[in-house]
This record gives structure tokens, sequence and C-alpha cells, in this order.
């Protein structure tokens, strides 16, 4: 009986200091959205997680047209251009997780995201989950691109919708957060 007790009261102690680390955690949603579908991935998020949220937008728009806007970007990553961006956070270091989303590119982040990341180097000592939106494509090598870009980053697990099934993906999101501990 004393065991029990025992056991009862250090899984007490043990889930209770787990779940007053996660509320007391600061969170930032940051994301670059196109098309629309990595904003909705976001906005669920921020609904699921009461976390604050910045949308990263460019100077200079992307087209409108979807081939063109395949063609810039394609470009882009080819000539490792960076765009300039619109504002920034304040006070990044309020936060201890920051989640990154984005629609997948050929292959990785936008270069809009990875300027973010450069301009932002400091979240490199935060704890950094990915969460991208593809059209078939998953994550393809944006958590290696991350880890290139922040080698000693603590990336957390990370997340891949389908951007035909992100407006059904509230479950899916939900599930990856307690996962990895924001939920």
């Amino acid at each position: 009986m004393t065991k029990r007790i025992i056991i009862f009261l250090t899984s007490l102690i043990f889930f209770t200091g787990a779940f007053l680390n996660a509320q007391n955690s600061k969170t930032l949603i940051v994301y670059f959205s196109w098309g629309g579908n990595t904003r909705v991935a976001a906005e669920n998020t921020k609904r699921l997680t009461g976390a604050d949220i910045f949308e990263i937008t460019v100077k200079n728009p992307y087209p409108t047209d979807y081939s063109q806007c395949v063609n810039q970007a394609r470009e882009e990553q080819r000539t490792d251009f960076l765009p300039e961006l619109n504002g920034n956070v304040n006070n990044l270091s309020q936060y201890d997780t920051i989640i990154v989303a984005f629609p997948n590119w050929w292959g990785t982040y936008p270069q809009a995201v990875k300027k973010f990341l450069i301009d932002n180097r400091d979240i490199s000592s935060k704890k950094i989950a990915l969460l991208c939106t593809h059209a078939g494509s998953r994550l393809g090598r944006s958590v290696n691109d991350l880890k290139a870009l922040y080698p000693n980053a603590n990336i957390l697990e990370s997340l891949a919708i389908s951007g035909s099934s992100v407006r059904n993906s509230e479950n899916d999101i939900r599930n990856w957060l307690k996962k990895i501990g924001l939920l």
C-alpha cells in the first residue's frame, strides 16, 4: 500500500510539473502563406494553443498566378535570393518555442522563410517545430535545411499536411501538438 501511495505521489508530481511547464512556456507561430493553406494550418494551431502568431510577408508580393509564382520560387532557390520582408517579430526572447509554418516550395521552405530564419538567428536557442503544407512532397528537405542553418537547435518533431486536406486537419494538428508537448 505504501509503495502505491509513493508511486501515485511521484506520478502526480511529475505530471503536474510537466503540465505547469507546458502552461508556462510561451509559443510563437511564424508563418508564410501564398495560397492560404498554410494560413489555415497556422490559425488552427493558434486556436488550439493560444500562441502568438506572426505572418511573414515580402515587400514585393509573389505573383498571384500559380505558374508564375512557381517559376519565381524556383529562381529564388536556384540563385539563393532572399526577398526583403515587411516587419519583424519584437521580443523573440520571450518565446520558448517557435513553430515555423510554410508551404513546401521546391522541396523546402520558401526563401522568405529562410530570410526570416537568417534575420532571427537568436531563435536557434529555442525549441523549433516545422509545420509544412504540401502538394505531395511532405517536408522535403526542410528539416535538414533547418539543421544546416541552426546545427545546435532543438528541433522538435515536424508535421506535414497535404494542402488538399488542410481544412480538415485540426485533429492531426492537435495530435502533433500533444506529441511535442504543446498541449
